[in-house]
């Protein structure tokens, strides 16, 4: 049995072999994860309103028998306290220093000719 040499629009055979890199990647457009139908966000989201079958009362949604287990476990576990907390209230912004008329200024300058150019202009010289 003679076997037949498949080549490319270019007369080579890169390319052709069904492992191919490109070959592979024929079945893969765009960004699966990102697909409606695979967004596991997107399913619990649609699921909060619906009847919870796990609820101590069957008239229970999704949302609200998690919310009700959220505050059972915040009762017992500091984690969950503070994560419910920060939900709650918000997370408390901690303050670097300065005020409104000396306000801090925090400058990245990997380079040294570019330190020295933020040292001038910092201390009042031209650029």
């Amino acid at each position: 049995m003679s076997e037949q040499t498949q080549l490319n629009k270019n007369g080579k055979r890169q390319g052709m072999h069904p492992n191919s890199r490109k070959n592979l990647d024929k079945g893969r457009v765009g960004n699966n994860h990102a697909n409606k139908d695979f967004s596991i966000t997107r399913i619990q989201r649609g699921m909060m309103g619906e009847l919870c079958p796990y609820a101590k009362d069957p008239t229970w949604t999704w949302a609200y028998a998690l919310a009700e287990a959220g505050m059972k476990d915040a009762l017992t576990e500091e984690r969950t306290r503070e994560n419910l907390k920060d939900r709650i209230e918000g997370k408390i912004t901690q303050p670097i220093g300065g005020d409104s008329e000396h306000p801090v200024y925090i400058i990245n300058v990997p380079s040294e000719q570019g330190k020295q150019n933020v040292k001038r202009v910092m201390s009042g010289e031209g650029t």
